[in-house]
This record gives structure tokens, C-alpha cells and sequence, in this order.
């Protein structure tokens, strides 16, 4: 017997923490490059480019969270997987061929060229086929994977309670193992596009979906379990620092760690993100910040569009941009291209949704405005 899940707006406020993360990365890249390493502002730009690399974890970790959310309390037929697996080519799959093709063909009609067709053709769907149409886009083609695993995963949960109980654990062991055997064998020169290097997150990810009411109870009790979360902002709150460190060495040149350490850095700094944010959204749910919730209800329902779309505008702007100017000129252009990003994309996106029809083809599953829940004023969240 399935069990009826309810839909959680959570989700997409955190689908939007998750997108402001990807765009404050992208939005400082020319700034850290760019700007005077003993400058104050190069301090600014280091943090937001480097706090900010929880995006494609945390979307992981929604993605895992939700499925698991979605399926585990299901009972597993033929015909829930063909309807999982349907929705997914049309609506992740197919966008993302649609812009691994509009990037490729920007990207040569800027900086290759027309020539020699069949060449080009082989060159694009070898890209296509390792996720590197654009430098983004690996976060989709690392989605695809955790989709054919899903199906063994949802099984190995539903079967052995040990593993959905150890998930949490299991998770940071595989993630690892393949971490350190790439190291030592160098399987593939990028790892970032292999989805055993997200397994932490993935696995934690179905751990909540498939205890969600017991962690949704913890969180809710936060007087009782006060250490617990204090405990995980406060470790949140450490990884940043020393992550955003790290790389504030690097970059200027100083004494650092090991790749290890790096690599421990950065994968403990989001998971403690992923938590984070986890719990934050479910405290948010229960304030009476309707406008918040409102905004955050619609970055969430356009982000996956709004992700694939923000790399265009970087690629139109740059080029165009002077990099001569005095420091006031150049830290305000960063601010414009960052806000020219968003906005564009957001709207780019809305636009399609209201008035492009099967506009799933180019941006995935959307909602119009008018099917977005409401949240009437005046009436209460259910309290914590």
C-alpha cells in the first residue's frame, strides 16, 4: 500500500538557496581572476566563489531527496518505472540536448568555425555523451547516471534495512573509495563528471527522503534537539571558513594543503551545506513571510531552467565588457553582469513557461504563475 506523500514547499525554497550558490560562483569568476589578490575585494570575490560551490551538491542532494521521498513508500512496478523514466527523457533529458546543441554552436560561431561538418559532429555528441557541451552542463549529464542507478538504489533501500539505516555512511565510503582509487589510477582526468564522486550527497539525500517524517519531527522539536542542529550550523560555519582558506592560499600564491585535503574540504563544507539548508527551509516554512515564500516558490519552479540558461548571458557579456577601467568602474560591471544574469535568466525562463507552447522542450517542467499554490495572507503556517 503507497503511502500518500504531501508536497513540501521546502523543496523549492532550497532548489532557490541551491541557485543563488551556482550563480554567486559564476558571477565572481572574472572578478577573482581579475582583480588585485591583496585588494580587499579580491577577499569578497575568494569567499562568494568558493562558499558558493554547494550548488551542484545541494541540487544532488534535492534531486536523491526527492525521488527517494517520492518512491521509496511505493510499491515497485514496470509501470512506475516506465513513468519515472519517461518523465526524465522529456524533461531533463531533452533540455539538455537542446543546449548542449545552442552552446556548441555559440561556442564555434565565437571561437572555431563551420569548416569541417563531420568533424564538428563527432566533437559534439562525444561532448554530449561526457557531459561537456558547456562547462555546466556535467550537472545534468551526473543526473542522468544517479537515473539509471535509481532503479537498483530504490531496490537495495526497500530490501536491506541495514543499507537505508548506514546510507548516510555508505555514501561517504563510496564517495571516497572512488575518490582515492581515481587518484592512484586515473581512471578519467575529470572526476566532476562521474556521479560516484557525489555519493555522499546522493545517499544522504534518500536517507531524508526515506525518514522524512522522523527528521521532519527532529527538526520541528529544535528546542529539544537545540545541540544537534547548533552542532551542524556551527560545522557549516567552519567548513566555510576553512575551504574559502584553502583557496585564499592558492590563489595568492601561500603554503597550503594536500588535493586530499582540499577534497575533504570542499565535500564536507556542502554536506554540512546540504544540512543546512535542509533545516533552514523548514524553519522558513513556519514564519509568516509570505512574499519570501512566494519568491522563493518561483526561483524554485524556474531554476532548472534558469541553470541552464545563465552561461549565455556570461558568454554574451564578458567579451563586450572593458577591463581597463578604474576599481569603482570594474567591481560595478561585476555587480551589473551578476544582476543582468539573473534577472535575464529568470525572465527568459517565465517568458517561455507563459507564452511559448511545450516550452519543456527547451526548459524542462514548469508551472505558469497562476498554478503556482497560493499562500493566503493573514493565514498561519503550521508552526514548528
Amino acid at each position: 500500500m503507497a503511502l500518500k506523500r504531501k508536497y513540501l514547499d521546502e523543496v523549492q525554497y532550497a532548489r532557490a538557496l541551491a541557485l543563488f550558490a551556482v550563480f554567486a560562483v559564476h558571477a565572481t569568476s572574472h572578478g577573482v581572476a581579475n582583480t588585485d589578490t591583496g585588494s580587499f575585494m579580491f577577499g569578497v570575490y575568494n569567499f562568494l566563489n568558493i562558499a558558493g560551490k554547494i550548488g551542484t551538491p545541494a541540487f544532488i542532494f534535492l534531486s536523491s531527496f526527492i525521488l527517494f521521498y517520492t518512491y521509496y513508500h511505493r510499491d515497485l512496478t514496470a509501470k512506475l518505472f516506465q513513468q519515472f523514466y519517461k518523465k526524465r527523457l522529456l524533461f531533463i533529458l531533452v533540455p539538455y540536448v537542446v543546449f548542449s546543441v545552442f552552446y556548441f554552436l555559440i561556442y564555434q560561431r565565437l571561437y572555431g568555425s563551420f569548416d569541417d561538418i563531420p568533424a564538428l559532429a563527432e566533437n559534439f555528441l562525444y561532448k554530449v555523451a561526457t557531459g561537456n557541451a558547456h562547462f555546466h552542463l556535467y550537472f545534468v549529464f551526473v543526473s542522468v547516471q544517479f537515473y539509471l542507478m535509481f532503479p537498483v538504489l530504490l531496490y537495495l533501500f526497500k530490501k536491506f534495512k541495514w543499507i537505508r539505516k548506514y546510507s548516510f555512511f555508505i555514501g561517504i565510503a563510496i564517495q571516497w573509495a572512488w575518490v582515492l582509487l581515481n587518484a592512484e589510477y586515473g581512471f578519467v582526468p575529470s572526476k566532476s563528471v562521474v556521479s560516484l564522486s557525489y555519493m555522499m550527497f546522493y545517499f544522504f539525500g534518500a536517507f531524508l527522503g526515506v525518514y522524512y517524517e522522523s527528521v521532519a519531527a527532529w527538526i520541528r522539536d529544535w528546542r529539544k534537539n537545540f545541540a544537534g542542529i547548533a552542532f551542524i550550523f556551527a560545522g557549516f560555519a567552519a567548513m566555510i571558513y576553512f575551504y574559502v582558506d584553502i583557496y585564499y592560499n592558492i590563489r595568492t600564491g601561500q603554503p597550503t594543503f594536500s588535493n586530499r585535503v582540499v577534497e575533504f574540504a570542499w565535500s564536507t563544507h556542502a554536506l554540512f551545506a546540504c544540512a543546512a539548508i535542509f533545516i533552514t527551509v523548514h524553519f522558513l516554512a513556519s514564519l509568516k513571510l509570505v512574499f519570501l515564500k512566494k519568491l522563493l516558490t518561483e526561483l524554485g519552479t524556474v531554476s532548472f531552467g534558469m541553470y541552464l540558461i545563465h552561461p549565455f548571458f556570461l558568454m554574451v557579456l564578458r567579451p563586450v565588457l572593458p577591463n581597463d577601467g578604474g576599481p569603482l568602474e570594474f567591481h560595478s560591471l561585476q555587480l551589473a553582469v551578476l544582476l543582468i544574469m539573473f534577472f535575464g535568466s529568470w525572465f527568459t525562463v517565465r517568458f517561455f513557461y507563459e507564452f511559448v507552447p511545450h516550452s519543456w522542450i527547451v526548459f524542462g517542467k514548469g508551472n505558469r504563475l497562476r498554478d503556482l499554490p497560493k499562500i493566503k495572507k493573514g493565514v498561519a503556517p503550521k508552526p514548528l
